[in-house]
C-alpha cells in the first residue's frame, strides 16, 4: 500500500518460495531476498517493507509522506517529524509486522491454513522440509496449541484497539494513514487471506474502532485491498 500511497504505478507478479530461493535470489544477487520485494526499471531489487518505504520516501518527495501522518508532502515535512515517524514505523514493523517465533504469533497460528494451500510436488517438498523450518519444524508447527496462539494473538490486538479509542476517527500514523497503518494492515491482510472466519474473531470482533479502521483501509485507493480479498480463495 505504500506504493499506492506515493502514487507509483506498478505491476504485481506472483512468486513462490522456490522463486525466492532460486531465480529471484540469482537475479537480485541477494541470497536472503524475501517478500515483499520490488524490482526497479534498472534491475535493482529492494526487499523488506520498511526499506521499500524508505526508498519511496526519498524517491518521491512530492507525494504525501509515509511517515508524518498529516497528509503533507515529504518535501514540506520537517526532517525531525519524518525521523520520528520512521522510528514508530520501524518499531511496529519489528513487532507486530514480524514473523519471528521468539515474539510473534501470526505465522505459527495460521500455519495450518498456509499448509493447506501449498501445492506442487517440488514446492511442497521444500515447504515441509527441515531446510525450510529446521529439524522437525514442520511437525512442531502443526502440533502447536492453537487456543494458546489465539489468546496471544488477541492480546497483540488490544493495544491497537486502545489507541484508536483514544484517537477517534484517526489512523495509527496520525490524521492520515501512513507506513504504520500499512504494516498493521499487512498483518491483517495476511490473516484475512488465509482464514476469514478466524481473522474476524481475532481482529474485527475486538471493537468497532478497529473494525472501522479495517474497513477504511480495505476501501482505500479504489478498494485495492478489498479487490484482493474478493479475488482469492479463503478458508471460511
Amino acid at each position: 500500500m505504500s506504493l499506492l500511497h506515493k502514487g507509483v504505478k506498478f505491476e504485481t507478479i506472483s512468486a513462490t518460495l522456490l522463486d525466492f530461493r532460486g531465480d529471484l535470489a540469482r537475479r537480485s544477487n541477494q541470497r536472503h531476498i524475501s517478500a515483499p520485494a520490488i524490482e526497479l526499471p534498472d534491475g535493482t531489487f529492494i526487499y523488506d517493507s520498511f526499506r521499500i518505504a524508505e526508498w519511496l520516501e526519498n524517491t518521491y518527495p512530492n507525494a504525501p509522506s509515509l511517515f508524518t501522518g498529516d497528509g503533507k508532502l515529504s518535501c514540506d515535512a520537517w526532517p525531525e517529524h519524518i525521523n520520528l515517524g520512521k522510528n514508530y514505523a520501524r518499531m511496529i514493523d519489528l513487532g507486530l509486522g514480524a514473523s519471528k517465533p521468539e515474539w510473534a504469533v501470526w505465522f505459527d497460528l495460521f500455519f495450518p491454513q498456509l499448509d493447506k494451500i501449498i501445492t506442487g510436488e517440488e514446492h511442497r517438498a521444500y515447504f515441509i522440509s527441515d531446510a525450510r523450518h529446521g529439524p522437525q519444524g514442520y511437525q512442531k508447527l502443526l502440533s502447536l496449541d492453537c487456543q494458546e496462539l489465539m489468546r496471544r494473538a488477541k492480546m497483540n490486538i488490544q493495544p491497537l484497539v486502545q489507541i484508536l479509542r483514544e484517537r477517534p476517527n484517526e489512523y495509527f500514523q496520525g490524521t492520515h494513514p501512513g507506513q504504520v497503518d500499512y504494516v498493521i494492515f499487512g498483518r491483517y491482510a495476511y490473516c484475512r487471506m488465509l482464514d476469514a472466519k478466524l481473522t474476524r474473531e481475532i481482529w474485527n470482533d475486538q471493537g468497532e474502532e478497529l473494525n472501522t479502521w479495517i474497513k477504511k483501509l480495505s476501501q482505500a485507493y479504489d478498494g485495492h485491498a478489498q479487490q484482493l480479498f474478493d479475488s482469492v480463495y479463503v478458508i471460511n
